[in-house]
């Protein structure tokens, strides 16, 4: 009897402890009249989150507490080439030491010029006006492309003897084949060309001749880019690798697209401006495109650029001067397309084959005048010239530097300005442009 009370009390304290778990469970479900029970999802873990109307929508939450797999190198967008840059790169770099660099180009003594009028022809000489007469001495022979059969007594070109040179740019022409049917007139316009000197047996000396070298100068401008980072960006972990070095490759890509645009369409200038209230005087480097002694080839039309144009454009480019007969072409979007559309089967005008120079690929574009290395440059298109082209000897382009690329660390914490690691890339250079007329710029409409 004594073990059944026993029992019974443990089964009556059993069954109170069941019935108050019981309650605990259930409290979301059952409400008891004039009391509002709680009701909802108990959120254990940050794993997860319902909508709490009761709807289905589930957001995940594991992008707060796990690390996504990040690619840890940064890649550098390059779209733009430097191409100039990388040409005169492998030149030799001359030097300077004030502000303006001066410099002096001289071609060889002329060989052809052009008659811009005559005197009337009498005993078989005259007097022409010349464009340029200061290559010639007297006793020069001196050819003209003159010919016919009431023109020239014999032979097929039409020659004189240089007999005196009576004022700037005159020569007095003696004629030793002329025919009657010759008049002053058909002198006009002609281009002549010198020949060698016809000395008399006695003679021992001769007019002199010389030639100045031609000067020119640009300025010389300081380029500068500066980056920085905070000392404890620097040091809190990241999801990418990303600090000062990172900063200082990026700045100088971009520095080097500072030197490229300005030695492309940079003005040569030098000016006193109000920066941060002090006076300061400022010069800026002349670049390609400024350049007025370059030859300009206007108005090409590229809609309808046949190879016949492109001929023409070659013997523009290689004759009349004495240049390599290699030579760069850089051309904006359009005049490319242009060129690409040009179909050609001769052996000689349009051979694709590739050569890379200095890490930049070229189509080589072939002529019995010379060989145009071509490549597309994005510079003239954001220049919004897309449809033009520049060509560089790069025999007769160099940089001079007054103080060269250099990245020098700025120590800013010592000074008490910022708590950061700082880096400035710096340059003081200009661009040398010599021998000018073996250079081109071509526009096209």
């Amino acid at each position: 009897m004594r073990t059944q009370k026993v029992l019974f009390g443990i089964g009556s304290v059993l069954m109170v402890f069941l019935s108050v778990l019981a309650l605990v469970l259930f409290i979301p479900v059952f409400s008891v009249a004039g009391v509002n029970m709680a009701v909802g999802t108990i959120i254990t873990s940050p794993a997860s989150q319902r909508d709490m109307t009761g709807g289905d929508t589930l957001v995940a939450t594991t992008e707060y507490i796990d690390m996504r797999d990040v690619q840890r190198a940064v890649e550098l967008y390059k779209p733009y080439q430097t191409p100039i840059l990388t040409l005169m790169s492998d030149n030799k770099k001359e030097t300077c030491n004030s502000w303006e660099k001066k410099y002096f180009a001289i071609d060889s003594r002329g060989m052809s010029t052009t008659v811009t009028s005559a005197s009337v022809l009498s005993n078989h000489s005259s007097t022409l006006t010349l464009a340029n007469s200061s290559f010639f001495t007297k006793n020069n022979t001196i050819f003209f492309p003159i010919a016919g059969a009431t023109k020239v007594a014999y032979g097929r070109t039409l020659m004189g003897i240089v007999t005196a040179l009576p004022d700037v740019n005159k020569v007095t022409v003696l004629f030793v084949n002329d025919d009657t049917g010759l008049v002053y007139t058909d002198f006009s316009g002609v281009a002549c060309q010198r020949g060698g000197t016809a000395m008399n047996p006695k003679s021992a000396m001769t007019t002199s001749w010389a030639m100045v070298p031609e000067a020119d100068s640009n300025y010389v401008q300081l380029f500068m880019e500066q980056v920085e980072i905070e000392d404890f960006q620097e040091k809190m972990k990241k999801q990418i690798d990303w600090n000062l070095p990172d900063m200082k490759r990026q700045a100088v890509d971009d520095f080097k697209l500072q030197l490229e645009r300005t030695f492309l369409n940079g003005v040569k200038s030098y000016k006193d401006v109000l920066i941060d209230g002090q006076a300061q005087r400022v010069y800026t480097c002349g670049g390609f495109l400024q350049d007025t002694g370059i030859p300009v080839t206007d108005n090409i039309d590229l809609s309808a650029l046949t190879e016949k144009d492109l001929t023409g454009i070659m013997k523009g480019v290689f004759t009349g001067n004495n240049g390599m007969k290699q030579r760069y072409l850089f051309g904006g979007a359009d005049f490319i397309e242009a060129l690409e559309n040009i179909t050609a089967d001769k052996k000689y005008i349009l051979a694709k084959e590739t050569v890379s120079h200095l890490g930049v690929d070229y189509v080589k574009l072939v002529s019995m005048f010379g060989t145009l290395n071509v490549a597309y440059y994005e510079q003239l298109d954001l220049l919004g010239r897309p449809k033009d082209a520049i060509v560089i000897d790069k025999s007769n382009v160099s940089t001079a530097d007054l103080e060269p690329f250099n990245i020098r660390e700025v120590n800013l914490k010592e000074s008490g300005i910022a708590k950061v690691s700082s880096a400035s890339i710096e340059q003081t250079s200009t661009m040398l442009i010599k021998n000018k007329t073996t250079h081109a710029i071509l526009i096209g409409v």
